[in-house]
């Protein structure tokens, strides 16, 4: 009995050891498969690209402001009461169409008294001239004096000159009465100054209104000067000659390429423009220099005064092109991660230009033609890293 209970009891504790080790074993092989699982490397494919040297165009922006090829203040030239306003603000006049109408009976008094002292100077003149002729008869005779004759003809060049004194007095006159009216000087937009209506004291010293051809628009604009030496080289490799002449002494704009304009709201001005001036002094506190571009307006879609953003293209020859989803920013350069022989990569810093679209960057410096960079996932990489 007691042998058959002490066989029974091992029997099952021999049945609990190995059900323990089992489950030993269980927990085992899975730690152990989840160990390997984690010890496997995850393969990434990375895509790369082989730098060559390549051509792109750069689009340069500078802010910039229009106005029309022609754009006159309508100042008076005299002063009094407006009586006329003969235009609406924001149409188009034509050179001389008349503008404002400044009360002009002053200036017509004026005239009427000018044309009266003309008179009686000229009669003065006549009777100094009969005076002076009459003695030159009795002087030739032995009558009178040399010193009387002299005394007759300084009256007669006394009267003379108030005759042209007199004369000028009345151009005045009448110049001043023509001035009365202010004319367009030219043909385009007026724009009232707002300042002024009928009934209001016009001044010498405040304008009217303005008067703009926008046939052409101007679009001011200044360059630093590290730009204006890229511009000039653009200009260089164009037509292979020094100075800023165009091939036929023509302007500037003739032989650089040509430019255009967006506007505020993004769009493109459907004309483009050419560089009229580009200045030959740079400004030596501000480091810039004057550009001027101008740009054909058919529809007087552009106005004077807008702001817009002048876009000159610079062809880019001979360059490094990388992805930016190549690059990991470091401070104030960009690092690439370059695939070595042996399949590690190492990241090397460069200096680089962002394209305009946003897609790429130009390599300044720190990778050669022939270079493979990895183009994706570099932010996942380090020094070292096997990718091959």
């Amino acid at each position: 009995m007691n042998d058959k209970r002490i066989s029974n009891m091992t029997r099952r504790i021999l049945f609990l050891c190995a059900a323990w080790l089992g489950a030993c074993g269980l927990m085992s092989s899975c730690s152990c498969g989840g160990n390997k699982s984690q010890g496997e490397a995850i393969k990434v494919n990375y895509e790369t690209k082989v730098l060559q040297k390549e051509n792109r165009i750069y689009n340069m922006s500078f802010p910039a402001t229009t106005s029309g090829v022609i754009e006159v203040k309508a100042y008076p030239q005299v002063e009094g009461i407006i009586t006329q306003k003969n235009f609406v603000a924001g149409t188009i006049v034509t050179k001389g169409q008349a503008l404002f109408v400044i009360d002009p009976t002053e200036y017509q008094l004026s005239v009427q008294s000018a044309e009266a002292d003309l008179k009686v100077a000229k009669a003065s003149m006549a009777s100094t001239k009969l005076q002076y002729e009459s003695n030159l008869e009795l002087y030739r005779k032995n009558v009178i004096s040399e010193f009387v004759l002299n005394t007759s003809l300084n009256d007669y060049n006394s009267a003379e000159a108030s005759v042209a004194q007199a004369e000028a007095q009345l151009n005045i006159a009448r110049t001043n009465l023509r001035h009365c009216t202010i004319s367009a000087p030219a043909t385009g937009y007026v724009a009232d100054n707002g300042n002024y209506k009928v009934g209001d004291m016009a001044s010498r010293s405040q304008y009217l209104c303005t008067v703009s051809d926008i046939s052409k628009i101007l679009a001011d604009f200044s360059i630093t000067e590290t730009d204006l030496l890229d511009i000039v080289q653009e200009f260089h490799l164009r037509n292979g000659k020094k100075g800023m002449e165009g091939p036929k002494g023509g302007l500037v704009g003739d032989s650089m390429p040509k430019v255009k304009l967006r506007l505020k709201d993004g769009s493109i001005h459907p004309q483009e423009g050419r560089i009229t001036v580009i200045s030959s002094i740079v400004n030596p506190t501000t480091g810039t220099a004057a550009c001027r571009a101008e740009f054909d307006n058919p529809d007087g879609v552009l106005r004077s005064g807008l702001s817009a953003n002048v876009i000159i293209p610079i062809t880019l020859e001979n360059i490094l092109c990388v992805p930016q989803t190549a690059a990991v920013r470091l401070q104030d350069k960009m690092m690439f991660y370059r695939i070595k022989e042996d399949g590690t990569v190492e990241g090397i810093l460069c200096q680089t230009y962002p394209s305009n679209d946003g897609k790429e960057y130009y390599i300044l410096d720190g990778l050669n033609e022939g270079d493979e960079v990895v183009t994706n996932g570099v932010g996942k990489l380090t020094n070292g890293a096997k990718i091959r």
